[in-house]
């Protein structure tokens, strides 16, 4: 008798600055989930919903501030695709689960993990460049979306204690969650695309997409990306 294997999570990478608002209604439509999973902790998502914001420490605010700068930029709000994921969610009366770690434990972890080293390296890298601005230019937010996959390469090597704190804490602690979700049924997760490889290798079995590799295609209906 063959066997057949049913997906039953399917990890989504978005850009937090990037309007994707009708793939990611198409998704959940088209999959028809049990379970909706965002990357975010129930106070963010409070926060973003109502737009206010918490203490945190000098790096995670000012990469707030920049995220924002690109965002209006290109005509659309940071964390815009998490909170259509909840919306879609909640109007098909799927569950939704807040599946990341606390914003004060994220915050915690990085002044633990970060040294005094580590950090004097940090402010003076190229990678804070257009932090230091007031005002992003065009080709600063260009050349950052061009070249996502660099930047966070380079933080992972470059800078392994904030390394740890960002992606592999976080991404070992998300992976524990939405293996718990499992046993409810098909579950659609939608996170950061910098989180994408790291989760994928977590959970191996799990369907691996980058929806902004789907802008501009408004007829597929197949959603399958491999990743190197």
């Amino acid at each position: 008798m063959v066997m057949y294997s049913i997906t039953v999570i399917i990890i989504v990478g978005v850009a937090h600055v990037i309007d994707l608002k009708m793939q990611i209604e198409r998704l959940i439509v088209h999959e028809d989930p049990a379970v909706v999973a965002v990357e975010l902790d129930y106070g963010r998502y409070l926060a973003l919903k109502h737009g206010t914001t918490g203490k945190m420490p000098y790096l995670y605010r000012k990469m707030g501030e920049m995220q924002k700068s690109i965002a209006e930029m290109l005509g659309t709000e940071v964390g815009k695709e998490m909170l259509t994921a909840v919306e879609v969610a909640q109007l098909f009366g799927k569950e939704v689960a807040f599946i990341d770690m606390d914003a004060v434990e994220i915050a915690q972890r990085i002044k633990k993990e970060m040294t005094v080293r580590e950090k004097a390296k940090l402010y003076g890298s190229f990678i804070l460049a257009p932090f230091s601005r007031k005002k992003l230019k065009k080709e600063d937010v260009e050349e950052l979306l061009q070249n996502e996959d660099k930047y966070i390469k380079y933080v992972k090597e470059k800078f392994p204690g904030l390394s740890k704190a960002l992606f592999d804490d976080r991404e070992a602690f998300m992976a524990e969650n939405i293996k718990k979700l499992e046993e409810k049924g098909k579950v659609i997760v939608f996170v950061g695309d910098g989180h994408l490889p790291g989760l994928k290798k977590r959970i191996p079995e799990a369907k691996a997409i980058k929806l902004k590799e789907l802008m501009g295609d408004s007829h597929s209906v197949s959603y399958t990306i491999t990743l190197n």
